[in-house]
């Protein structure tokens, strides 16, 4: 039986998929299985897909069920996989030659985390070319609100998972297409698994950052549903106690939620009114919060497209007005970058620890800062 299941959802990216392939190859780890399950790619695509890389550890699976989407064939993957261990990998990303002997070296050493927690570095050609990380890892104790805030410490490929825990989860919500991983990660942390974060260890899966279109980057009457479906659901499990504290906190979400609408769609109106109803039934605010919002949305839909300095007074006074949650800063206003010495060994392939295993900082003193992260300047909010 493979150690590791890497599960991978693909839609017609059949070059990108080969060099995700590739790397899992070039593992040093050779217990894996993994299985691509496509959702829906054209016929030709799909073909290339599976005569690339006529390796038998790879099982091909076409989704044979709705709703389309990852969240969808990351189900029906975990459905056939047999490893003790998950990993979810996206069609377009990379694996460092040490990701999977390092990442079941610590669990190995942590049996009693559900979900391994493993920094990811984000690349534009090839893994090296950019010294960002996709965001900062922090205390364990911050995961929680930082999700609700959609500042997620970590994204799908970061976590290494126990299949059992994920299982006991039912997996992803298949009704979530955009933000599907936050989802599910918040689950887990309201749920009380096991977590353990290692900001320490060397960067071991690669992000690929370019201009490819998305299907859940594609705005679409079904994606601003699933956005919904998003807010709706967080707001039904933050109800209960004990997590009814952290209410206050996503509520913010739906203001974020309806200026992406303002600003992103045409004749957004409606979607907005929508939003905010769900708002006012999820959170019940008190009437001065109503009135500022609805007041706020109301004069920005009239002003947006030819008062445009209306509208941004508009947005600084409601700023003054609504709790800093409905303003929330992109990376908390914290992203990180791996410094020289860190990118010369994600560069080589060739490690200096071994297997790309986790160690501290020399001569960090407990509760210092991580050297190695430069903290970036945070954007103006616009």
């Amino acid at each position: 039986m493979p150690r590791v299941t890497v599960i991978i959802p693909h839609f017609n990216r059949a070059e990108l998929l080969r060099e995700t392939l590739d790397s899992l190859a070039r593992q040093s780890e050779s217990s894996w299985e993994a299985i691509v399950v496509d959702d829906g790619s054209a016929p030709e695509e799909w073909r290339m897909a599976r005569s690339s890389f006529p390796d038998p550890r790879v099982a091909w699976i076409e989704r044979d069920r709705i709703p389309k989407g990852p969240s969808t064939c990351r189900n029906i993957g975990l459905a056939q996989a047999s490893g003790e261990f998950i990993l979810f990998l996206d069609s377009d990303d990379l694996l460092a030659p040490w990701c999977l002997r390092n990442r079941l070296a610590l669990a190995k050493d942590h049996p009693e985390a559900d979900l391994l927690v493993f920094p990811v570095l984000i690349f534009n050609q090839s893994p090296g070319d950019c010294d960002q990380l996709w965001n900062r890892l922090g205390p364990e104790d911050e995961a929680i609100p930082r999700f609700l805030r959609s500042d997620p410490p970590w994204c799908v490929t970061s976590p290494l998972w126990k299949r059992s825990a994920l299982l006991a989860l039912a997996g992803f919500n298949e009704q979530v297409h955009y933000g599907d991983d936050a989802e599910l990660h918040l689950r887990a942390l309201l749920a009380g698994l096991a977590v353990r974060q290692f900001p320490d260890a060397l960067p071991d899966a690669f992000v690929r950052r370019s201009d490819l279109a998305r299907t859940t980057n594609t705005i679409s009457p079904e994606l601003i549903e699933s956005r919904r479906e998003r807010l709706r659901e967080g707001s039904r499990l933050l109800r209960q106690p004990p997590t009814a504290s952290f209410l206050a906190v996503w509520e913010g979400q739906y203001f974020v939620e309806a200026e992406f609408l303002l600003f992103n769609i045409p004749q957004p109106a409606e979607a907005v009114d929508r939003v905010l109803d769900d708002w006012q039934r999820a959170t019940s605010p008190g009437w001065r919060r109503r009135l500022v919002v609805r007041s706020y949305f109301a004069l920005a839909l009239v002003s947006k497209r030819h008062v445009y300095l209306v509208l941004r007074a508009a947005r600084r006074l409601a700023m003054t007005l609504l709790p800093p949650d409905y303003f929330p800063t992109a990376g908390g206003g914290q992203p990180a970058r791996a410094n020289e010495a860190m990118m010369d060994e994600v560069r080589s392939g060739h490690p200096d620890r071994p297997a790309g295993l986790a160690q501290p900082c020399p001569g960090k003193r407990s509760g210092e800062a991580d050297a190695r992260l430069v903290p970036i300047e945070p954007p103006l909010r616009q």
